[in-house]
């Protein structure tokens, strides 16, 4: 009887121990694919965001020197300027893991501004 009992114990441990060992090389497997792509991904939109930057800064530069120059802001710059700053707010939102919504070009530049204009009825679109 007690031979049997350890047969037992041997049988449910080793199956324990694969059904552990095939859970963790699953888990192993999906999470370094996964975790690197979003780790390359932060990366890339990191240095987008970075080159974005310098283009803002030149648009705020040029704005400046136009106010300077007419006394008024330029409407196509100040546009221009908020558009920049959305994107780069979809960036900083994205590298920090707020958000896995992937910034332009993996969507529509104008995504969020559908998600924040209300329709007719007051509702976000």
């Amino acid at each position: 009887m007690s031979e049997q009992k350890n047969e037992n114990n041997e049988t449910v441990e080793a199956t324990v121990e694969e059904t552990v060992n095939s859970t963790v090389e699953d888990k192993k497997s999906g999470f370094d694919s996964d975790v690197l792509i979003r780790i390359f991904m932060a990366l890339l939109f990191s240095l987008i965001g970075w080159l974005t930057l310098w283009v803002f800064g030149a648009v705020v530069l040029i704005q400046a020197i136009f106010m300077i120059v007419t006394g008024e802001q330029n409407k196509n710059l100040k546009s221009f300027a908020g558009e920049i700053g959305k994107y780069l707010g979809s960036i900083v939102k994205y590298v920090s893991f707020q958000t896995d919504e992937k910034p332009f070009p993996f969507q529509s530049w104008d995504s969020e501004d559908k998600k924040e204009k209300p329709d007719e009825n007051g509702q976000a679109a």
